[in-house]
């Protein structure tokens, strides 16, 4: 009984709605929306792509071929923007600037003989003092010589660093030594001075230095910047 109970209620659900004495439709539910095929054309929401106007004249462009072309015109853009000989020149531009690697010529400490003297003297009372300072020279003060600057670190445990480029100096002035090194004074643009001393394989080392140095710096020290040539 509960069955038919059921089945009874389900048809009365979906049963056509019942007809007025006048012939008017009561005012029960539709429920044609609940399956596509019974959905009459008037509630369906689905409609048909308009054919084109007929205000449209030949000649006329319309909204999505303008769209394309303006699409068609950006990548175009774009294109020019990535490949185009701008990006070209400045490639070359930046491989023209490219500075060369940058060449050491000398890094450690004063040259060894600085401290025959004063170990020699060390028989003496007073060449204790100059004995520990040379040696001390050689465990703290390290050179470095390369295309582009001169270093020198020094003080206790070689904290103290001062450093100059080639550009800076306006004059230089040298002392050759005994055993074949030398000292050098190197006048800068700001007034200071640049001290090297006993610098090792010295006359290749003024050479080297000679290449870096500006063409009238250079023409100078050759002339009277070697402190012990005799003046002629």
């Amino acid at each position: 009984m509960a069955v038919l109970a059921v089945a009874a209620h389900s048809t009365e659900a979906f049963a056509p709605p019942a007809t007025g004495i006048a012939g008017v439709k009561s005012a029960s539910p539709h429920f044609s929306p609940l399956f596509a095929e019974e959905s009459s054309e008037e509630s369906s929401a689905f409609l048909p792509p308009a054919e084109a106007s007929e205000s449209t004249k030949e000649g006329e462009i319309g909204l999505d071929t303008v769209e394309m072309l303006g699409r068609g015109a950006a990548k175009a853009k774009r294109g020019k923007r990535k490949g185009g000989p701008v990006a070209k020149t400045i490639g070359k531009d930046k491989s023209s600037v490219t500075l060369a690697p940058e060449e050491i010529h000398y890094e450690g400490p004063p040259a060894i003989t600085e401290t025959i003297i004063p170990t020699i003297s060390i028989l003496t009372v007073v060449g204790i003092v100059p004995a520990i300072a040379s040696w001390s020279r050689q465990a703290w003060v390290r050179y470095k010589i390369t295309s582009r600057r001169i270093r020198v670190t020094s003080g206790i445990g070689g904290k103290d660093m001062a450093e100059i480029v080639y550009p800076d100096i306006i004059e230089m002035r040298t002392v050759k030594r005994l055993f074949g090194d030398g000292d050098m004074v190197a006048f800068l643009r700001d007034g200071a001075k640049f001290e090297m001393r006993n610098i090792p394989e010295f006359d290749d080392t003024m050479k080297f230095i000679l290449e870096q140095v500006s063409p009238e710096v250079k023409k100078q020290y050759l002339e009277k910047g070697d402190v012990a040539r005799p003046i002629e």
